[in-house]
């Protein structure tokens, strides 16, 4: 895989483990997170999950959003025009000939056996 890409995905990464710290901290009656307006909700829910498997269910779920947005990038969903994602400094296009949904899958399959 090309660095500008691992570079797109490891941030894409970073964002992910990010919004799974929040939310699974928010499990705990005692946490002070204020970015979300459902903090009652996440407490109900950390009564009944433990944080590792709401960990869990959280990663595959933005896992799989961050894969449905690579899918429309690669014109795969239904927008009316064609996406691409350009390095400003060379103008070159970072994804040209490049399904960007099965690279993210390859980035997060070799992720896990490391």
């Amino acid at each position: 895989m090309n660095d500008k890409l691992n570079s797109l995905f490891l941030e894409l990464e970073i964002i992910k483990e990010t919004y799974v710290d929040l939310s699974t901290w928010n499990l705990d009656k005692k946490s002070k997170m204020p970015w979300t307006e459902y903090k009652k909700e996440y407490e109900n829910i950390g009564e009944v999950f433990d944080s590792s498997g709401f960990r869990s269910i959280q990663i595959e779920l933005i896992e799989e959003v961050i894969y449905s947005i690579m899918e429309m990038l690669d014109g795969y969903k239904n927008l009316n025009f064609e996406a691409d994602i350009i390095d400003k400094s060379t103008g070159e296009s970072i994804i040209k000939n490049v399904q960007l949904h099965d690279k993210y899958r390859d980035y997060i399959e070799a992720k896990k056996q490391s």
